[in-house]
Order: structure tokens, then sequence, then C-alpha cells
């Protein structure tokens, strides 16, 4: 069992920007949560999903909540009930989850080597209408805006792009929301 005073310690210290409190934390309670999620998760939930993922998204859960101070923890509490009622809330909300839909994960199929449209690329008519939907995305716009765009097209960071066409980094992404509304537009009239 954990020391409360110590819980607020590593909390506190959390709060301040050491992550190696989080890391202590984190330590303290993993194993519990796992366990925990193993005894109260229904077989949806453990045919879906494994425990380790229901447990990183309860800590996740927890560290954002303690950073944003939306729970307190007394000088007395112990941080074990406040995360068992995260990670109970969690696996109910999943089952709920696995339950809307139809979601059966015994239904679930994987795609065979080659079925799988982004493992083998483009197709030569898919290369075309790219072409042609990037050429009319471009073509309203300025040169030092067209420049722009294809950094982004590119993969470019925003400063990288502001730096290499002269403009802000307001410019960037005034282009690409501009660029947005114009590709609506374009997939509207298709």
């Amino acid at each position: 069992m954990s020391n409360s005073g110590d819980d607020n310690r590593l909390v506190a210290e959390y709060r301040a920007g050491a992550e190696d409190a989080a890391t202590a934390l984190f330590e303290r309670y993993y194993q519990r949560l796992i366990e925990l999620i193993r005894r109260q998760s229904g077989w949806r939930i453990k045919q879906a999903e494994g425990s380790m993922d229901v447990a990183q998204s309860v800590l996740r859960s927890f560290f954002g909540q303690i950073r944003a101070r939306q729970v307190e923890v007394g000088p007395d509490d112990s941080l074990w009930p406040l995360l068992a009622t995260i990670t109970l809330n969690k696996i109910r909300n999943r089952g709920k989850f696995w339950q809307r839909a139809q979601r059966d994960p015994s239904k679930r199929q994987t795609l065979e080597a080659g079925d799988d449209p982004l493992e083998i690329g483009p197709s030569a008519e898919d290369a075309v209408v790219l072409k042609d939907v990037v050429e009319r995305l471009l073509a309203p716009f300025s040169d030092r805006r067209r420049r722009i765009l294809e950094g982004i097209l590119g993969g470019l960071p925003v400063r990288r792009i502001a730096e290499e066409t002269g403009a802000t980094e307001r410019t960037v992404f005034n282009t690409r929301q501009a660029a947005a509304k114009v590709l609506e537009q374009i997939l509207a009239d298709e």
C-alpha cells in the first residue's frame, strides 16, 4: 500500500514539472491498475483491447486531471480510490463502446497482405486525379502562396515554410485555411 503523504508530495512535484514524480506514481500504481482491469473487464474488452492499453489511458487521464488541477487530493487521501474510480469508469465506457453499433471484436477482420491500398500505393489513374486536384487547388493563388502550399503539401514545418517563402507564420496558417476552402469547393464540385 502507498503512503498518502508521499502521494501528495509526488503530485505536488509533478505539478511543478518534475517528470520523475510522474514516473514514481506510474511505477507505484501501474501493476495494481493492470490487476484491477483484468478482474473487472468483460470478455468484449479483453478480446478487443489489452489491459495495458486501458491502464495507460487511465494514467493519461489521471495525469491530465492532476496537471490541470481538475482534482485535488487531500492531505490524508490516497490516490488509489481516484485511480480505481477512473479505471472502473473507463472499463464501463469501453464496454458500452464495444456494445454500440454492432461492434463485436470477434467479427474484426485483418487485411490480407496486398489488400491494403496504402501498402500497394496509388494506381496510375489515382496519380492523374491527384495531379488534377493539386493543379486546381493551386490555381487561384499567387506564386508566393503556391510555394507556401507546396511546402505544406510537402510536409514542411510552418516555421520553415515561413522562412523559405519570406512570409510570416500567420500567413502560412491563413494560406492553409484558404486552401482548405478551395479544396472543399473542388470536392463539392466532383
